[in-house]
């Protein structure tokens, strides 16, 4: 008996050890500065142990990778890669690795060999991915992305770090990622893609995943609308020459793993699938509710993706769009619920359009039970001429990171690329 009461005062002193720790870590999260540290994570990298300007490193081929610099509006430099469709490799890859600095990172990608293959071409694709927090450009599953992706024919890739993740700068103030900031980056990105490189928003797919979705709505509603309010004041007045340009929509927009806004995030979100952060002060509401006004950036995605179908449906004629939502059911992070939640009202949006329609596909073989449990595989909305379309869909596997890397993601962008849907009676359970 005196054995097993030290267990139990063990037990207890280790536990209420554990709730001083996480009391004391979300007592720091008010401060701006440490809570910015903890969303964006931009200093937990492996860079010591990689190279990210040997591509090769992480299982591509010599010239495969172009790594360049890319100038953002506010002076930062962000470090960037363009990755070659494995199609147009294969037919000029004497041409690419015999190139003078084949595979060295150049001032801008303008001008390399890979920028004019992809000029050259006139029904040449592109995705550009925006990665979620932590890491750099190739940590983790992300090559895995890339070299999916690179396996659809003439489809180019192009992705960056965002400002202090990786080897970009972070030479603005207050010298840590915001979220204006990293709107900033991708829409520079984006902006080099539409100007510079003369690639059209028609042929291009805006792949984002975690905390990269939230940028990606973003960005994508800068460019269908610069100056809404639900944008940051310090994106609003970016001075771009795309602002003037008539906007026609991007091909697509797939968000892997999204969420609402971060307020409703924080309420389910698991650190590493494991730790929760907010969810313990489900019995204390007056606590959390006061927590979340804390929240310095709020990655409002929810709002902003609702102002974009809205604001399509304004033009003449209305703008077309594709906005594809995918999760993995096993996401231990991000619940996929936080998909079927930001998937609700943009149906209703659509639906409330003349002429559209929503389609489910359930396809379960356990029955009404598991389906009530979120075992569909595919929801859709669309409006009467199928140009604005809104999908969602939950696969089994894949859990938050290494989804983004399998074939259901390259699908999605192939599917939007050749505008074709998804056959029902596939991937059942």
């Amino acid at each position: 008996m005196p054995a097993l009461q030290s267990i139990f005062v063990k037990a207890y002193w280790v536990l209420a050890g554990v709730g001083i720790l996480w009391a004391t870590f979300i007592g720091l999260l008010v401060v701006p500065t440490v809570q910015r540290h903890a969303l964006y994570a931009h200093k937990f990298q492996t860079g010591f142990l990689h190279n990210v300007s040997n591509p090769e490193e992480f299982g591509f081929a010599r010239g495969q990778v172009q790594p360049f610099w890319l100038d953002t509006v506010d002076g930062e430099k962000l470090f960037c890669w363009h990755v070659l469709p494995l199609d147009v490799y294969l037919e000029n890859e004497y041409e690419l690795v015999t190139a003078p600095n084949a595979g060295d990172t150049v001032e801008e990608l303008k001008g390399t060999v890979g920028e004019r293959l992809m000029r050259r071409d006139g029904e040449s694709r592109v995705v550009v991915n925006f990665h979620g927090n932590a890491g750099h450009i190739a940590q983790g599953w992300r090559p895995s992305t890339y070299r999916s992706i690179s396996g659809i024919p003439r489809t180019h890739l192009l992705t960056c770090d965002y400002r202090g993740f990786g080897l970009s700068t972070l030479n603005n103030a207050p010298h840590i990622p915001t979220e204006s900031g990293l709107i900033i980056d991708a829409i520079s990105l984006l902006s080099y893609v539409q100007s510079d490189l003369s690639h059209p928003t028609t042929r291009t797919v805006l792949l984002g995943q975690s905390l990269g979705t939230a940028v990606t709505a973003a960005t994508a509603l800068y460019f269908a609308s610069p100056t809404s309010p639900l944008l940051p004041k310090q994106v609003i007045d970016l001075d771009l020459p795309v602002k003037g340009k008539k906007f026609r929509g991007f091909t697509a927009i797939v968000l892997v793993a999204p969420f609402r806004t971060l307020p409703d995030l924080l309420k389910t979100y698991k650190v590493a699938g494991i730790l929760p952060i907010l969810k313990p002060l489900q019995a204390y509401p007056r606590i959390a509710n006061w927590l979340t006004t804390r929240i310095a950036d709020h990655w409002p995605t929810l709002p902003r993706l609702s102002a974009l179908v809205s604001e399509s449906s304004t033009t003449k004629p209305p703008q077309p769009f594709h906005i594809t939502l995918l999760h993995a059911r096993n996401d231990g992070d991000i619940t996929f619920r936080e998909s079927e939640a930001l998937f609700a009202p943009l149906q209703s949006l659509v639906l409330a359009e003349e002429g559209s329609s929503a389609t489910e596909e359930r396809r379960s073989i356990h029955g009404g039970e598991r389906v009530r449990r979120g075992a569909f595989a595919y929801k859709k909305v669309e409006d009467g001429t199928g140009e604005r379309v809104v999908e969602l869909e939950v696969v089994r596997y894949g859990g938050h990171n290494e989804v983004v890397g399998w074939t259901a993601v390259s699908l999605a962008v192939r599917r939007a690329f050749e505008r074709t849907s998804l056959r029902p009676g596939l991937d059942v359970e």
